[in-house]
């Protein structure tokens, strides 16, 4: 199944146009809002112990408004006028700190935590100059923080984690049709995620097995986000089983009193409700999307369709000790009749369903001055279920009935060992169970082939245990050192896998920052790849090691220039054996979910670059970011070749700029550039003959797709109102209409070579209305 259908160059602009008519009317019939005060609330805590702080500073920033906190760290201002502004934190012994992006509204609290970094180093020299980046103690290279509001307003994002993310130096993305990320060259599954250290095992919606997606939209509700801090290489030793990236994402707690929200913009409508509850809060929200039944009225060949519901509970059991209860529910289904599976072009038609969901526990625990920990158990479980039914002869019919279910358990300690000396440490297992039940008729394979018809229905189950600690010494006011071990076992090879892990970092002044950063990264090969012969079972977990080195200029107090290099260098790789039955030379772990059979462990592969990136905190009105890399992505097959793997762009370009001349506007812009992915030549007389699409095999990954790239415009209006807020944006994706390809595919219905579009310009439209 291509993306030509279910994002088709006829259906969005029509849909897009409908909602634009709408957002016309919306902005011609607003009433004048009649705008009153808010106030902001929070708390400061140290952001080593998480201790509570009082007597901190808190001020508006370019106001006289602020407030001091209590004995329990809390504080409140008052009379705080409506709008986006920034909060100025000051403490004796601590780096000041600015926090940017805090939006008031009227008769309602705005909730700011804010961590301060201590000024451990007797002596050290201290900007006085408040900061808007706040660096870990750690020092991590290749991390990059956001905050909820700069999720929110991302033009181009759709308030979808992974295409804010795709703006990022190093990591690319196929466009606008899928949630994949691919970062430095790695494929999807290479990702991790957590939301407040619990495990999710899938983060979007129409998801296969490899962890990539063929839809437009993710599960993690991005308004519950507090922040998320993601870091594309050289991470601690306390995230194991992947070896690209990490995503630590934190959810913020429900309101102080009862409110809601109800939305809507081109995919579907939103709800949101929190509430203080007896010793804590709560919040819940659901989505679901209509585009099925406008593709039904409109009569558009079909449409996804998607719906998730999430909540958390937070309970305070006592001073020190935080209890959270969080969910996740999503599904996601797409059918396909034959009819307009012909009229695409494509030689079958099916139904693809996608059910999940995470249920977690997470229990903070505070120790005062010696540190805090977090512990978090969790169960996830995510289901497939596919249909494929050819259009002629029925060749190739695929079932799949595919179930992995997860128990994880996660302990992280943070101690503080003395003044210079701090250690984070702590355990996690995760149990993983899969049943896989395939069945494919005879078939011709992309390298021309004939195939007899494949079936496996096993049940797998699979231990991982593991344990690490990360030591983070500052020796002198500017020396940094953080070494780290994470010792990994794996129950169907049984095999103990030591992974060390040292990150540096020198501040040449009180602007200039040079890190490193290297170790050895392990995952497990993913079961549905194990399941698919019993000769997989013990092929031992794929490893990475990485190298990176950078440094930070701090240009001005909210504008930071970072330079960096990496290496990923991965060994014990699943291949196929050189006389594999297929004819294919493909990356086994980048073929999106294709069968592949008995495996080696035999595979190599290797990723460089270079990265920039400038980044412009809001200030004075105005916020920017801009991205650069150019990198290598390769594999050697089982033939001794090095080849280019899926995801090798080799290119990376992105500019964002927003302006907020007042609490009512804003004014946003984007234009990414992507190189061209690498694609295999589709062997055209072959297909014909064997009326199958056909690839060039010995040519895999030698051409490359046009270059991607794509102009963003938003506009968000505020309309304020004395205890309601309507917030609304009308963007423009893909300004000039760029026709962007997704893929080459062979067109059965026309015989000939054809081109998978990705969106033509597109307006979308939202709405949210608070109260």
């Amino acid at each position: 199944m291509s993306a030509t259908l279910l994002f088709s160059r006829s259906f969005w602009p029509l849909l897009s146009f409908l909602w634009l008519s709408v957002a016309l009317v919306t902005f011609a019939s607003m009433p004048v809002a009649a705008q009153s005060a808010g106030y902001i609330t929070g708390t400061v805590r140290d952001a080593a112990t998480l201790e509570a702080l009082p007597g901190v500073n808190v001020v508006v920033q370019g106001t006289t408004l602020g407030a001091a906190t209590d004995a329990e760290g809390r504080y409140v201002i008052t009379a705080v006028p409506v709008g986006t502004l920034a909060l100025e934190v000051r403490s004796v012994g601590f780096a000041p700190l600015v926090r940017t992006d805090i939006v008031v509204k009227p008769g309602r609290p705005t909730t700011a935590d804010v961590l301060l970094n201590e000024v451990r180093i007797e002596g050290a020299e201290v900007t006085v100059t408040a900061g808007y980046f706040q660096p870990p103690d750690a020092a991590p290279t290749s991390t990059v923080a956001f905050s909820t509001e700069e999720i929110r307003r991302s033009p181009g994002a759709g308030q979808e984690i992974a295409r804010v993310l795709n703006a990022l130096p190093g990591v690319a993305s196929r466009g606008e049709t899928s949630q994949d990320l691919f970062v430095r060259g790695g494929s999807p599954a290479e990702n991790g995620f957590y939301i407040d250290q619990i495990f999710i095992p899938n983060a979007q919606h129409f998801s296969t097995p490899d962890g990539s997606s063929f839809g437009p939209t993710g599960l993690i509700n991005t308004e519950f986000i507090d922040d998320i801090t993601f870091s594309s290489g050289g991470f601690s030793a306390s995230y194991g089983d992947r070896l690209s990236s990490i995503s630590e994402i934190r959810y913020r707690t429900g309101g102080e009193r009862l409110t809601g929200e109800v939305g809507a913009n081109f995919t579907g409508g939103t709800f949101i409700v929190e509430s203080p509850i007896p010793g804590g809060s709560a919040f819940v929200s659901g989505r679901r999307s209509y585009l099925d039944l406008v593709a039904d009225a409109i009569d558009a060949g079909g449409a996804p369709r998607f719906s998730d519901l999430q909540g958390k509970v937070t309970l305070d059991l006592s001073p020190s000790q935080r209890l959270s209860v969080l969910n996740l529910y999503g599904s996601s289904e797409f059918a396909q009749e034959a009819e307009d599976a012909v009229d695409e072009g494509e030689a079958s038609f099916g139904v693809f369903e996608n059910q999940q969901n995470t249920i977690g526990l997470s229990l903070r625990s505070l120790w005062g001055a010696r540190g805090y920990s977090t512990t978090a158990l969790s169960y996830s479980f995510i289901e497939r279920r596919n249909t494929v039914t050819a259009i002629r002869d029925g060749s190739g019919d695929i079932r799949e009935d595919f179930r992995n279910d997860y128990v994880t358990l996660r302990n992280v300690n943070t101690l503080q060992l003395g003044p210079k000396l701090e250690v984070e440490a702590g355990v996690e297992g995760t149990l993983e169970r899969g049943t896989f039940d395939f069945d494919q008729a005879a078939y011709v394979s992309a390298a021309g082939a004939q195939q007899g018809a494949v079936g496996f229905d096993l049940d797998l189950t699979s231990a991982r245990l593991g344990t690490f600690a990360t030591f983070v010494w500052q020796p002198t006011a500017r020396i940094t050192v953080s070494p780290g071990l994470r010792v990994d076992y794996g129950s169907l090879n049984e095999d103990v896998y030591p992974q060390p892990r040292l990150g540096l970092a020198y501040d040449l002044t009180s602007t200039v920052r040079v890190r490193a950063a290297g170790g050895v990264y392990r995952q497990a090969v993913p079961l549905y790849v194990r399941a698919q012969s019993t000769a997989n079972e013990a092929l031992p977990h794929v490893r990475a090691d990485h190298l990176i080195a950078g440094v930070d200029v701090l240009l001005a107090p909210s504008l930071k220039l970072t330079v960096e290099g990496f290496s990923k260098t991965y060994r014990d790789v699943p291949q196929f054996a050189a006389d594999n039955a297929l004819g294919t030379p493909v990356y086994v772990l980048d073929a999106r979910g294709d069968y592949s059979g008995a495996l080696t462990s035999d595979g190599r592969a290797r990723a460089r670059g270079i990265e920039l990136l400038l980044q412009q905190k809001l200030s004075r009105s105005f916020y920017g970011l801009v991205s650069a890399s150019y990198f290598r992505s390769q594999y050697e097959d089982q033939d001794g070749t090095w080849r280019n793997r899926d995801f090798d762009t080799q290119t990376q370009f992105s500019v964002i700029g927003g302006w907020k001349p007042n609490a009512k506007w804003e004014l946003s812009v984007r234009w990414s550039y992507l190189g061209g992915r690498p694609t295999t030549p589709i062997d055209v007389d072959q297909s014909i003959a064997l009326d199958a699409e056909v690839r060039d095999v010995a040519r895999t990954n030698e051409e490359r797709l046009p270059a991607y790239h794509s102009l963003y415009l938003r506009v968000d209006r505020r309309f304020n109102f004395r205890a309601t807020n309507l917030t609304t944006f009308v963007s423009l994706w893909n300004a000039y209409s760029r026709t962007n390809i997704e893929d080459n595919f062979w067109n059965f219905t026309e015989q000939r070579v054809d081109q998978a579009e990705q969106f033509s310009i597109l307006p979308v439209v939202g709405i949210e209305f608070e109260f």
